[in-house]
């Protein structure tokens, strides 16, 4: 009866960083073989270790060795090798020479948007700019809330998917950084903004680290709204900015509700949907009424058509 070893690797890792029981059974092996030449037969090969590539893996299998399986995986010949491991014919030992760290796959998508990209790659893709797939970034997005509305876990897996492509296709465009520009600044503000989890600060006060760490950040920023997207629903708008002058202690002078009435939680709803009732029937678009309010009490500047300060049109 002859051993097969059965070495797996990750071709998303450099190829030479094996495990060291990858490495003993590779300097132990009579026979080293695979399909194809890959990365990590070279690294092997430059290790000193003779490997065969073969056609037909018939005579490695009756002799047995090491079998570096390919990077698609080598699936024929292992339901062969099921089959006779089954039958007693093959002494089977599975060794993981290497294995994917966690979000590998963002790997295979990062390069599978280039190739979209690429000269010979998408032409519908190649002709997009930012503000052509704006709309998708904001029609996904919508889309992973009603997964998360619908309590769907296939769902949302899906469009989280969805929703993940678009910030890969904008920095695949950028001209000026790249998807690992922006995975690092990321990564530098999450640690920034809590150093109750990379440091000693008291996590009772992380709001008010997360706050100091934001205002260290954009120091030109001198508005409570400054931030805030101007492209959000005017309820979400009036919503965040209102949030945001409460937080920085200047609550807005705001109109109140009539004398003596009070909503509960349940009627706030109801309550909203009459207003816009009423915005309708005295001819009023509530969309732009909202809109138009909130930008007058927080003293924010009109947005033109196309979105931009209508006093700065340059601005994004």
């Amino acid at each position: 009866m002859s051993t097969v070893t059965w070495l797996l690797t990750s071709p998303r890792i450099p190829a030479g960083l094996l495990s060291v029981e990858a490495w003993d059974a590779l300097h132990e092996a009579e026979a080293v073989a695979a399909f194809d030449e890959t990365p990590a037969v070279e690294a092997i090969r430059d290790a000193g270790i003779d490997v065969d590539i073969v056609e037909d893996a018939a005579g490695f299998l009756e002799e047995g060795g090491v079998w570096i399986v390919g990077e698609e995986g080598d699936e024929e010949l292992r339901e062969a090798l099921a089959e006779y491991v089954a039958g007693g014919e093959i002494e089977l030992e599975v060794v993981y020479g290497s294995w994917d760290p966690p979000g590998a796959r963002l790997l295979d998508l990062v390069e599978a948007v280039a190739r979209l990209h690429a000269e010979d790659g998408c032409p519908w893709h190649r002709e997009q700019t930012h503000a052509t797939l704006a709309p998708y970034l904001l029609e996904e997005s919508y889309e992973v809330l009603d997964a998360i509305a619908g309590d769907d876990p296939d769902e949302l897996r899906e469009e989280l998917g969805d929703l993940l492509f678009q910030p890969l296709l904008h920095a695949s465009l950028a001209e000026d950084f790249d998807i690992d520009d922006v995975a690092g600044d990321l990564v530098e503000k999450i640690v920034r903004r809590h150093p109750h989890v990379w440091g000693d600060a008291d996590p009772d006060d992380l709001y008010e680290h997360w706050n100091e760490a934001k205002a260290a950040e954009k120091p030109h920023r001198d508005h409570p709204a400054d931030g805030v997207s101007r492209q959000l629903p005017s309820l979400a708008l009036a919503a965040k900015v209102i949030e945001r002058f409460s937080d920085q202690g200047e609550p807005l002078d705001l109109p109140t509700l009539p004398d003596g009435l009070k909503l509960e939680a349940d009627e706030v709803g109801d309550f909203l949907l009459a207003a816009v009732s009423a915005a309708r029937a005295a001819g009023v678009d509530p969309e732009l009424a909202l809109r138009r309010a909130i930008g007058e009490r927080a003293g924010l500047e009109p947005l033109d058509a196309q979105g931009h300060d209508a006093e700065e049109p340059d601005a994004y």
